[in-house]
């Protein structure tokens, strides 16, 4: 009887059923994915933001975080790359698509400008930079300013600061 139930057994455990995987960030525990993250925005079906992290966390909300390391390639309206974003953290909100970046914030355009602090938000639909926070601006010429509150398209050519305080100067 022993023998015979041991067959059965051994039958029934050796199956041909396949289980399929798809993977997903809810395939991962926690919702958190470790090493080489890459996340595509695009607006319009053309590039917007190219996202590249060390860390990826999905809240329950549905909001992305980026951590340890956030690079991010900024485009235009034609799809073109303006500009790059350099960040300690970020995160995505999945209703809109736009990105906060938080912690040694810095955006260096492809025409030459740079764009220093410490938060901002990278608004996809209109392709705008904002920041609340003190900023340090750098044009192509090497001018720099300095001040709180800060409106830019991703290309850093049409910009305003709205409380600049300090000095204009030349970085010599």
């Amino acid at each position: 009887m022993l023998y015979i139930f041991i067959i059965i057994l051994f039958f029934y455990s050796c199956s041909d059923d396949t289980i399929k995987i798809e993977k997903s960030i809810h395939s991962y525990m926690d919702n958190e994915i470790t090493g080489d993250v890459r996340i595509e925005i695009f607006n319009k079906e053309k590039p917007s933001i190219y996202i590249n992290s060390d860390n990826l966390h999905q809240y329950d909300a549905g909001n992305t975080l980026l951590f340890g390391g956030v690079y991010a390639d900024l485009y235009n309206n034609e799809g073109v790359k303006a500009s790059e974003m350099y960040s300690d953290s970020a995160i995505i909100f999945t209703n809109s698509d736009s990105v906060k970046a938080v912690g040694n914030v810095e955006i260096k355009s492809i025409k030459g400008y740079q764009l220093k602090t410490d938060k901002i938000i990278l608004y996809n639909d209109v392709k705008l930079v904002k920041s609340d926070s003190y900023v340090s601006f750098t044009s192509n010429n090497e001018d720099w300013l300095t001040g709180k509150g800060f409106w830019s398209n991703f290309d850093m050519t049409n910009f305003q600061i709205l409380k600049p305080k300090g000095e204009l100067g030349r970085i010599k």
